[in-house]
């Protein structure tokens, strides 16, 4: 009796290290926050009114993010499900990737004006295959 408690123990134990070790990997994965809070972050980062210049600055010093260099003569979607754009230029970066069963990637989108000035960013979450 006393072995199969120890057994028992020990892969119950084991379960909660894999559970634990899970769980602070999704916690500490700023990617996995919510949309509004990975915006909020990028907004500390990059304020409404910031320079074109001071946007792709930012960007630019954050190595995990993948951007082309490109900067769209458009403003970028305002919704997936509208026709809407927001700003007269835009640059879109993915921020980063995470797996849940599959693969989502993190893009931001910077939409500036005429005079390239920041008015909003948008945060998109798109999911892949595994």
């Amino acid at each position: 009796m006393g072995k199969i408690k120890i057994i028992g123990l020990s892969f119950l134990g084991l379960i909660l290290i894999v559970v634990s070790f899970f769980a602070i990997r999704y916690a500490l994965n700023p990617l996995r926050h919510s949309d509004v809070r990975i915006r909020e972050n990028i907004l500390k980062l990059t304020p409404i009114g910031s320079t074109i210049e001071d946007v792709i600055q930012v960007i630019e010093s954050n190595e995990a993010w993948e951007w082309n260099g490109r900067i769209a003569d458009i403003g970028y979607q305002t919704h997936s499900n509208t026709t809407a754009l927001t700003g007269a230029q835009s640059i879109r970066v993915t921020l980063g990737t995470y797996s849940n069963g599959f693969i989502v990637y993190v893009v931001s989108f910077w939409g500036f004006d005429e005079e390239g000035i920041l008015l909003d960013v948008r945060i998109w979450k798109a999911v892949a295959g595994f």
